[in-house]
């Protein structure tokens, strides 16, 4: 390792140059060039820690404001750190993006104890440099996964995983002590597939079910403004989706305790929040169920997605964000992302798209955009 800086030498290298030369530098370096980027507590990270933090802001290009401790001690200043930092500040601002949006924690979890308590646990997988977990559908545990495990699977974020976890601190974390399921699979027999680029086409089939007739591939819009548990007619589109050869994936933010006890009776997977959740939940739900969708249709796979009240769902993603204007740009990205999902594939595989909407909401100007104006109604 080195405790120097080349300036000439960073500069003049591409991206992953620079990160080579960020992971060559010794722990006082990092430390002083961490502090001058106003990341929190440096001495107090492992070097891998500083590292990451590091990258993050280097790749970014929007450091946080350089900040000077004035307690304690003085750090030793090493060469060319304020040259970095203006180096990087310097850069244009990166355009806000689904990849800006939906930055993981990666930090390692603190094993304070390991608990005799053994939970029921599934979630959608996220993989970081140091750690890799998911954020158990049920309860809400952040279950971390050995990444020795991860390694020796090939598992990949948007793995969909069904196991058991025991507790290992009081900050609701676990730790992952047997995997059942990979993506519907048995976790003994389950073969990494490398990931198919199939080309799109144009959707033409469809699902006939009743007098419903649903674009397989396409975009389709119900307009209801029933709670889904009286609302008959998508209690039979629930219903016959069960039929379906294809992963079934429902979505519902912020649901009342009825609509929430409806789609548990059914044979499909749930991303959904009960009534007034926390911001950062529905968030996650989300961000999971685009991973998870990504994923599997690049192996291939037929989806179903249905989304219960999507102005209610662009409602509670937009709660994540501090911003005084409705419908932020976050959120508006997150749903593009949702909507783009749907799409028919070359060999027959499809990610069909069913949205449920309020005749209130049909005058949201980014659900008239973005979705109602592209999309089929039932």
């Amino acid at each position: 390792m080195k405790e120097t800086l080349n300036l000439e030498e960073f500069n003049n290298a591409d991206m992953q140059k620079k990160i080579e030369i960020v992971r060559s530098l010794g722990i006082y370096e990092l430390r002083g060039l961490a502090r001058v980027l106003g990341i929190k507590s440096p001495t107090t990270k492992v070097r891998e820690q500083l590292i990451e933090n590091i990258l993050v802001t280097l790749v970014k290009g929007k450091p946080t404001e350089p900040q000077m401790s004035r307690k304690g001690r003085p750090y030793k200043k090493l060469a060319h750190l304020d040259n970095i930092v203006s180096m990087i500040a310097n850069q244009p601002t990166t355009e806000v993006s689904f990849e800006t949006v939906s930055e993981f924690n990666q930090e390692m979890p603190v094993f304070s104890y390991k608990g005799e308590e053994v939970a029921d646990v599934s979630g959608v997988l996220r993989l970081g440099q140091l750690s890799s977990y998911f954020i158990d559908l049920k309860n809400g545990h952040h279950v971390f996964v050995s990444q020795d495990l991860v390694k020796t699977k090939h598992l990949e974020t948007g793995d969909f995983i069904q196991g058991t976890a025991f507790k290992i601190n009081d900050n609701n974390q676990y730790f992952v002590k047997e995997m059942f399921y990979v993506n519907g699979e048995a976790f003994k027999d389950y073969v990494y597939l490398e990931e198919q680029k199939i080309d799109q086409v144009l959707p033409s089939e469809f699902m006939h079910w009743d007098k419903f007739k649903i674009l397989k591939g396409g975009r389709n819009i119900f307009v209801s403004d029933e709670p889904l548990y009286i609302d008959n007619s998508l209690k039979n589109i629930l219903s016959c989706l069960e039929s379906e050869n294809a992963v079934k994936i429902f979505l519902g933010l912020d649901l009342c305790f009825e609509d929430e006890t409806f789609v548990s009776s059914k044979k499909i997977i749930k991303f959904s929040t009960q009534y007034i959740s926390s911001a950062d939940d529905g968030f996650n739900r989300v961000l999971d169920i685009i991973n998870m969708i990504t994923r599997l249709a690049n192996q291939g796979k037929n989806i179903i997605l249905f989304i219960y009240d999507v102005g209610l769902v662009l409602s509670a993603i937009d709660q994540k964000f501090s911003s005084t204007e409705k419908n932020s740009l976050q959120s508006r990205i997150l749903l593009k992302k949702l909507i783009s999902l749907a799409e028919a594939k070359r060999d027959g595989s499809s990610t069909t798209l069913l949205a449920t909407i309020r005749k209130d909401d049909a005058e949201n100007q980014v659900l008239k955009n973005d979705l109602i104006r592209i999309s089929v109604k039932i």
